[in-house]
Parts: C-alpha cells; sequence; structure tokens
C-alpha cells in the first residue's frame, strides 16, 4: 500500500470529534505524493500545510471540496518560504478551496500553465481562492516559451493579494476562460509588476474573455489592482466580454491601455492611470456597444491614437468576432484628465484594417480636462459623438460643444479625489504583503 496514503487515512482516524462531526485537521504534507493523498482525505475546513523549502518538478494537485462556511485550504508553513519552480505547475481542482501563501518562483512548466483552476477540461473548479501567493521570474531565468501565469476556468473564484512580476516569454499573465455560463470572478487587491515589451501579440497582463466568447456575460470584478510598468504590449488589460467591472485600479507607467477590445456593456470607473511622462503609456480604450466610462483620472500620458487617454475606436462593416466592432451608445462622464498629449481620440483605426464606422450615440459629458495640446482629435467627422458638457483649458477644444475654461490646478490627483469621495490607493495592502519582507524579492 502506499506509505502516502495510509498516512493521510492514519491522521484522519486520528480527528477528533466535535458535536458528533470530524473537527477540522491540520495536516502537514512534504511532497506531491503527499498533498495529492492529503487533499483525497481532507473534509471540509480542514487545512493542508506545505513543508518549508524549495519544491522542485512538482505536479501539484489539489482536488477536493470544502464548502463555502468551511474552505479546504492549502497554505505554506512559512509564507514566501515554501519556494515552488522548475517543471512546476499547481492545479486547484474542486470546489471552495483556498491556497495562500506559495511563492513560484521561476517556475516553468512544461505543459500547461503555472496555476490552472481545473482538474482538466471536463473538470472544472468553482468558488476557489487564490490569495497571499506569488509567481515571479527572475532576471534571465525564463526559457522564452508560451504559458498563462495564471487560467481562471469555472465560475465563481477569487484572487486576491498576490505580486506577480517579471513575465518574459509570450502568452497573457492571467486569463478568464469562458465556457457558456458567468465567471463572476473576483480579481482584487493584486500588484502586477514589471513586463517588458513583448514585440508581438499576447503580452497582456490581463484577458477577460476571447475572441470566440466575447459576446458573454462574463460579469467578473477587476478591483482595486495596481499596475507598474505594464509593457509587454498596448493592451495591459483586455476585455473580451460582456457585463465586467473595473474600479480602482491603479496604472502607473504603463505603456499601454486598459482596452474594451470585445465585448459589450463594460464599466470602467474611478481607475487612475499616471504616465509620469514616459513614451507611449495609455489609458481608455473603447470599441464595442453600451459602454461607461466614469470618473477615471488620467494624468501626464504620452500615448497617441490607440493610446490616447481616452480612445474611440473606429469599427469596420460586418465585423467577424475578431475585428472591431463599431462603438455605440458609450457614456463618458466625469473624468478628470491632466497633461496628456491626446486627450481625446475618437476616430482612431488600426492601420492595417479598413474602418469606416465612426462612434454612434455617444456622449461626453461632464468631464474636466486641462491640456497643452488640442484636447479631441479628430479622425473623421465624430458626428456620433456628442459632447453636451464639460470644462477645459490651457488648449483649444477642436470640436463643437459647450465648454467653460478651467484652470489648471483646479484639473489635479487631489481635485479628482475631492470631486469623486475617493480615497489614494493603500499601497501597502496590495499584493503578497511578506513579498515586500522578502530580502530576495
Amino acid at each position: 500500500m502506499n506509505p502516502s496514503l495510509a498516512l493521510a487515512g492514519l491522521l484522519a482516524l486520528c480527528i477528533p470529534m466535535i458535536g458528533g462531526r470530524l473537527a477540522a485537521a491540520e495536516v502537514a504534507v512534504a511532497d506531491a505524493v503527499q498533498l495529492r493523498a492529503a487533499a483525497a482525505a481532507a473534509r471540509p475546513g480542514d487545512v493542508l500545510v506545505m513543508k518549508d523549502g524549495t519544491w522542485t518538478d512538482v505536479d501539484l494537485l489539489l482536488q477536493a471540496h470544502g464548502t463555502a462556511e468551511a474552505p479546504i485550504t492549502l497554505r505554506a508553513a512559512t509564507p514566501g518560504v515554501v519556494v515552488i519552480s522548475g517543471n512546476s505547475s499547481l492545479r486547484i481542482a474542486g470546489s471552495h478551496l483556498t491556497v495562500e501563501g506559495l511563492w513560484f518562483k521561476d517556475a516553468l512548466p512544461t505543459k500547461g500553465d503555472v496555476v490552472s483552476f481545473r482538474f482538466d477540461a471536463k473538470n472544472l473548479a468553482s468558488h476557489c481562492r487564490l490569495t497571499q501567493c506569488a509567481i515571479t521570474e527572475s532576471e534571465g531565468g525564463g526559457d522564452g516559451k508560451e504559458r498563462k501565469w495564471v487560467s481562471l476556468y469555472g465560475a465563481y473564484h477569487k484572487v486576491d493579494h498576490c505580486h506577480f512580476a517579471g513575465k518574459t516569454g509570450k502568452g497573457t499573465l492571467m486569463v478568464v476562460w469562458l465556457d457558456g455560463g458567468e465567471a463572476s470572478h473576483v480579481i482584487e487587491a493584486n500588484s502586477f509588476g514589471k513586463r517588458l515589451k513583448l514585440g508581438k501579440n499576447g503580452g497582456e497582463i490581463l484577458r477577460v474573455g476571447d475572441s470566440d466568447s466575447s459576446m458573454q456575460n462574463a460579469r467578473c470584478r477587476v478591483m482595486g489592482n495596481l499596475f507598474e510598468e505594464c509593457n509587454g504590449e498596448v493592451e495591459v488589460i483586455s476585455n473580451k466580454s460582456c457585463e465586467n467591472v473595473y474600479e480602482g485600479n491603479v496604472f502607473r507607467n504603463c505603456q499601454g491601455t486598459l482596452t474594451l477590445r470585445h465585448g459589450n456593456r463594460c464599466r470602467v470607473a474611478g481607475n487612475a492611470f499616471f504616465g509620469n511622462g514616459r513614451p507611449h503609456t495609455g489609458g481608455i480604450r473603447i470599441i464595442g456597444e453600451g459602454h461607461r466610462v466614469i470618473g477615471n483620472y488620467l494624468e501626464k500620458l504620452e500615448g497617441a491614437e490607440a493610446r490616447a487617454a481616452i480612445c474611440l475606436m473606429n469599427g469596420i462593416e460586418k465585423s467577424p468576432a475578431n475585428g472591431y466592432f463599431q462603438v455605440k451608445d458609450a457614456l463618458v462622464t466625469g473624468n478628470y484628465i491632466n497633461q496628456c498629449r491626446e486627450s481625446i481620440n475618437i476616430g482612431c483605426a488600426d492601420k492595417d484594417v479598413k474602418a469606416p464606422l465612426g462612434p454612434l450615440s455617444s456622449v461626453m459629458a461632464d468631464n474636466v480636462i486641462y491640456a497643452t495640446n488640442r484636447i479631441v482629435t479628430l479622425q473623421g467627422t465624430g458626428a456620433g459623438v456628442r459632447w453636451s458638457s464639460g470644462k477645459v483649458g490651457g488648449a483649444e477644444l477642436g470640436y463643437v460643444g459647450p465648454v467653460e475654461p478651467v484652470q489648471a490646478q483646479e484639473v489635479s490627483y487631489e481635485a479628482w479625489l475631492k470631486a469623486t469621495g475617493r480615497k489614494p490607493m493603500d499601497e501597502g495592502s496590495v499584493g503578497a504583503s511578506w513579498m515586500k519582507r522578502m530580502p530576495s524579492s
């Protein structure tokens, strides 16, 4: 008989009874075999504790079923001291499972992704959580091969207070995969660190859906995350599904945009973008129908056209799923745009695509903009966008609409915070807190 299975069974028999039920157990595991056995024997509320040290070339599988009231947890004995590297990966397979405190450092699985929320293509996870974990790549530690770092399958997962940095190979860092139903994931309070320019498609940090699933309602919430120097490609976030919310995130020195690439009826609200005058830093790019871009702050972004502070793209006729759908019924309101190279671009199009369909039935309202360049860049007539109100200063509007002059000091981060009632991000609470204490992080 497998000694690890025997150990797990013995431990299960030794768990005390409370009120006629088995009490939650804490089980130490020292290798991948013991982990699988302990997970197979685990009951709701149990905690599996991974031994401190470096786990190299391990296929980790957490396959179990907890409950909403008593999830099954896999955690590091000491957060950040359990280091997973080499040809290693983790599958979170089951329901109501939590993974906490693990550090995937230069983990380069030859097959699949670093962390995936499923057992296989037919067995997807639900109601699981990845928290206080990190996935990083050291300088020179990658192999250049394409892989995802986190693949979210199934529904109702949460990824929070994790840290991700250093990805060099092709492949989106984190992907939400849709299988016909609402995903309803929450991605919150994570820090996404430096990613160098990839030089081709596939360098996004986060993609929610894909072209084929883009008309599905994913209803994911991406909130309170920090993106710093995420320069992989023009899309830092690539939205490819419907009714997602992006709120309260901070983008700093990112040479790309939050792109509503496919899908409809998404909400982008209360995010802050700081370009610090760096080349190609961008804001929010709008494609599709029914989007709401409300109360964001954008400062000193140096991108133009698709990387403008706010860009409403042109569409193509009879667009295929992977094309450019016409912007319709977009509302851009209450945003503060301060000293950006291109504050508003209406009608930008991919240079390799014939896109004659300008935005329709869309409204710019109550935005406060200060710029030294023309405020609205029109690449077309802009007839389908109505500027109903707003305040601008520093340069001509470049568009027909009622506006009032505004002084530069009124367009500031502090003024935006006061106007919206928001508070600055507490960056000490974002990402894996133990990473800040690690001497090698």
